[in-house]
């Protein structure tokens, strides 16, 4: 199986002047910290990257942490275990970049370096940009990954990508729909997905529906079926 890139989307970036609020009092008030500092810690029932299981559909103990600076510049890592997955148990994406706003929208360019421990020639590179709008309560959010040809990925992948997210008003609840299209890796595949998410706190619980059109009687062809994706995360 030909494999894709780990992409944090969004919930990895932090953008430019995002400091914990500050605390007003009768004489001062305290600054924003120049640095944000989050992390999230969580399972999913089946580890699901762009509509293909690198869990070999089981479940997956995934976590990270995030560095952002008021100029807009972020840094971070997410691990995530693997099920034997050509010989990998984990996954380790280091990656950073900038994030920012102008004319009413977000946008952002990461770069992502994927690491295998214990596996010989995957270790990749890989560049993404993206850009996002909300109107009320929905955010809509477009990208564009490119893996470049390198030795442990030979020849160029490109995916493009749309997602909307929307907030229900008065509730904790959200809805997720995405799309995507992939060419290189899986040439020519189209992945979607639909769900829901219920925020409690610093908890946020969510099921979603994920497939693709890809098919075959191989291990990346099973798990390229369609499947519902459970998951809990906490973030700090």
């Amino acid at each position: 199986m030909r494999r894709s890139a780990k992409a944090c989307v969004g919930a990895c970036v932090l953008l430019a002047g995002g400091g914990h609020g500050a605390t007003a009092s009768a004489q001062e008030t305290d600054p924003p910290a120049p640095f944000e500092v989050s992390a999230n810690i969580g399972v999913v029932s089946d580890y699901r990257f762009r509509g293909i299981s690198y869990s070999d559909r089981k479940p997956a103990i995934q976590g990270g942490i995030d560095v952002s600076h008021e100029t807009g510049l972020f840094t971070g890592t997410w691990i995530t275990t693997l099920s034997d997955n050509g010989g990998a148990n984990l996954e380790v994406d280091l990656y950073g970049g900038y994030a920012g706003s102008a004319a009413g929208l977000t946008y952002s360019g990461t770069v992502f370096y994927y690491v295998y421990p214990g596996v010989d020639g995957w270790n990749y590179w890989e560049l993404q940009g993206t850009v996002g709008k909300t109107l009320g309560p929905a955010t809509l959010q477009l990208q564009v990954n490119w893996v470049p040809d390198q030795v442990s990925y030979p020849g160029d992948t490109i995916y493009l990508g749309a997602g909307l997210d929307v907030g229900v008003p008065d509730t904790p609840v959200s809805l997720r729909a995405a799309i995507g299209r992939e060419t290189g890796g899986y040439d020519n595949k189209w992945d979607w997905e639909l769900g829901a998410s219920y925020a409690m706190g610093p908890l946020t619980a969510s099921v979603s529906y994920i497939d693709t059109n890809y098919a075959g009687i191989n291990e990346a062809g099973r798990n390229a079926r369609g499947g519902v994706v459970l998951s809990l995360l906490a973030s700090f």
